[in-house]
């Protein structure tokens, strides 16, 4: 896009480095399945096991749509990754100590993760449908 612009009595040339988008492209929303976020999250806190089902699928927090579930998987890995039991107490004093408590919801966010689900029974295939949603 070009336009003239007067500057002491010259006419210069501006071009505009905006790119024009698609009415289709405003307003879109990428693929996402908050309600399987939260059960896998979930059930990686009622289940002590249930992340060694699912690293391995869920490789990052970016795979979360949700801000906030990104922020709880991002504590959840780190206690992971140093051995450390996945419940909802120490999940939330993770968080606490990242100073991401807040960002992920709050200590009664947690809990309603853990009332979604009865069981970590599908989580493996829960992980799989997050990941497909995962913009590459």
């Amino acid at each position: 896009m070009e336009k003239q612009d007067k500057k002491d009595g010259k006419t210069s040339v501006v071009r505009s480095t905006r790119t024009s988008k698609s009415p289709m492209d405003v307003g879109r929303i990428p693929p996402q399945a908050t309600d399987l976020e939260q059960a896998v999250l979930g059930a990686m806190m009622i289940d002590g096991t249930a992340m060694n089902n699912v690293i391995d699928i869920l490789r990052t927090k970016d795979a979360f749509y949700d801000p906030k579930h990104q922020a709880i998987f991002e504590a959840m890995s780190e206690l992971y990754t140093t051995t450390t039991p996945i419940d909802l107490l120490t999940v939330t004093e993770q968080l606490r100590k990242l100073g991401s408590l807040e960002k992920a919801g709050g200590a009664y966010y947690l809990s309603t993760l853990t009332n979604k689900v009865a069981s970590a029974a599908h989580v493996e295939h829960h992980s799989r449908i997050i990941i497909e949603k995962y913009p590459t």
